[in-house]
């Protein structure tokens, strides 16, 4: 159980706006101070240049060297699903098609040149579609489709490996296959040197002529409060060809004193959702400088409530493990942060897993599910299912549902007994519970130590107010104590059990039920939400950390 059953939903203006579907939003105050490779000039100048080419130019602006500015990051836009399924085919569909097209090429090539006499055989022509679509799926997982900030020499070092791989696979099958191996390795050796010498070339030109266009690639956001960031704008403006089209700069006005003339400026932090929702921004860079004294890893958290693909130009150290070096093209050196439970292929991959799972758990456990409400029933006076109000993703509020295991009128119950036992109050006020809580009946307690009073909420999962795995629910009246972890954590629906469950579940702090979610959300891949479902077997068998 991480939650009694109790609570008061209706008694904070907080509480209304939640559940008529307002948002619940946060400010945190950083200092924002930035630049990349940046020099002083003097005490109140800086003089800032990238590396790479395209930027030569130095912009040199009057500022302080410390910024204190407001960044306020609300929930991530509502049915931007189908905008980033837009971007991403139009950005991935042209280098597919040259690709396909490069290996056709080389084909022709081979035949032409007088290897036609090894693919006679009816049976090869049964391997170019399999072969040509097992190459585009190499080619998507090696992440050359988008192909997005991919700079010449590791998009060469991608394009080879994934070459390479079909390449073999087909010269496995065409020696287990056909007798005369010898001659059709000869054609297979020399398309693959041909596509080796073509594939980058052809790819590289198709780069710079869709780089011209309107409609090819993400449009991308810089942000920071730095003249730095309007450098990283005109570098990108210049280099296109990576697939990202930078629409301006989110910075704070006051601090570089600019106005709504001034190029590339789109707007301050408060803007930052409008922008990104008018716009359909899915990708954004933001411009950190080498050393500030702020709270770099809460920026960037926040900055992920709205879009799924951060690209943090920075020398920081100390950043979580799950932000990877990355270097766009060899101009930017930084940080790739995504949060892939915003994206849609991943939340369709999740919501089939969650789907499966629930209907296997619904009936393979409805024989034990009718005996607990004849249970319930005999045993205590009151209804068999229990519902508490939480709030969800996007900031919905809904009922999760519980067998009952408290006695009737247990909210009214829980003031009187912490006036007559002022010792547990501080427990309570902690954690919102009690290990020894008396309004829990016999039944009850069995059911909390096994958890299955949570059974239930695989019809939560069914109707999609909840997931298998995610974070526990949120309470309405608890909020305030998530702080700026609250939005990060309203992007994503609640899970039955999670990582925190299987970490201790009530025998953690609730600071570190928040850390071990936000941990969850940053990390999350299907292994991980498999890795958890069998831990919690083993958790609930051993009933550790349950009350």
């Amino acid at each position: 159980m991480d939650q009694i059953e109790t609570g008061k939903d209706n008694n904070s203006d907080l509480t209304a706006r939640l559940v008529s579907g307002s948002t619940a939003t946060m400010d945190t105050s950083h200092g924002t101070s930035v630049s990349s490779h940046g020099t002083y000039a003097s005490d109140n100048e800086r003089s800032i240049q990238l590396r790479g080419s395209g930027i030569g130019k130095i912009v040199r602006t009057s500022y302080p060297d410390r910024i204190r500015g407001s960044i306020r990051i609300p929930e991530p836009r509502a049915n931007g699903n189908r905008g980033y399924i837009g971007q991403l085919l139009r950005t991935s569909l042209p280098l597919a098609i040259v690709d396909i097209a490069v290996v056709c090429l080389a084909g022709c090539l081979c035949m032409l040149a007088g290897l036609d006499w090894v693919i006679n055989d009816l049976t090869v022509s049964r391997w170019i579609i399999p072969t040509l679509l097992g190459y585009l799926l190499v080619n998507t997982v090696m992440g050359l489709y988008p192909g997005v900030r991919l700079g010449v020499v590791d998009e060469l070092r991608r394009l080879s490996l994934s070459l390479t791989i079909i390449m073999l696979m087909l010269g496995v099958r065409i020696g287990l296959s056909s007798p005369i191996w010898q001659d059709r390795a000869i054609f297979l050796l020399t398309a693959y040197i041909l596509c080796l010498i073509m594939a980058p070339i052809v790819r590289s030109r198709i780069r710079c002529i869709l780089a011209n266009t309107s409609w090819w690639g993400f449009p991308t956001i810089v942000c920071g409060n730095d003249a730095a960031a309007f450098n990283v704008c005109e570098w990108l403006s210049n280099n296109r060809r990576l697939g990202l089209r930078p629409l301006g700069v989110i910075s704070d006005p006051d601090v570089l004193e600019l106005d709504q003339e001034t190029p590339w400026f789109l707007g301050n932090w408060e803007s930052a959702r409008e922008i990104a929702e008018q716009k359909q921004v899915f990708w954004s860079v933001l411009v950190e400088p080498p050393k500030q004294e702020i709270d770099v890893t809460s920026a960037l958290e926040n900055h992920l409530g709205i879009i799924p693909h951060v690209f943090v130009v920075s020398e920081l150290t100390g950043l979580p493990d799950h932000w990877n070096r990355h270097q766009m093209d060899e101009g930017l050196d930084g940080f790739l942060v995504e949060q892939h439970l915003l994206l849609p292929i991943p939340q369709m991959i999740k919501r089939g897993m969650d789907l499966l799972i629930a209907t296997i758990v619904a009936l393979l456990l409805a024989p034990l599910f009718v005996a607990l409400a004849i249970a319930i029933k005999l045993t205590s006076k009151g209804p068999v299912f229990y519902g508490h109000k939480r709030v969800g993703k996007k900031n919905t509020s809904f009922h999760a549902w519980k067998f009952r295991t408290m006695v009737v009128g247990a909210d009214k119950m829980i003031d009187d007994y912490l006036n007559e036992h002022p010792e547990y109050r501080e427990e309570w006020e902690r954690d919102h519970k009690l290990k020894h809580d008396p309004r829990v009946n016999a039944l009850g307690k069995f059911m909390r130590k096994w958890s299955i009073d949570e059974l239930p909420q695989v019809w939560n999962v069914l109707t999609g107010d909840m997931s298998i795995v995610g974070p526990r629910p949120i309470v309405i009246a608890e909020i305030a104590k998530y702080g700026e972890h609250y939005e990060t954590l309203s992007t994503v629906l609640p899970g039955i059990t999670g990582l925190w469950q299987v970490c201790g579940r009530n025998d953690t702090t609730y600071e570190e039920r928040i850390q071990l979610d936000v941990y969850y959300i940053h990390h999350w891949s299907p292994w991980l939400d498999l890795y958890l479902l069998t831990k919690t077997v083993k958790t609930v068998l051993f009933t550790k950390g349950a009350y």
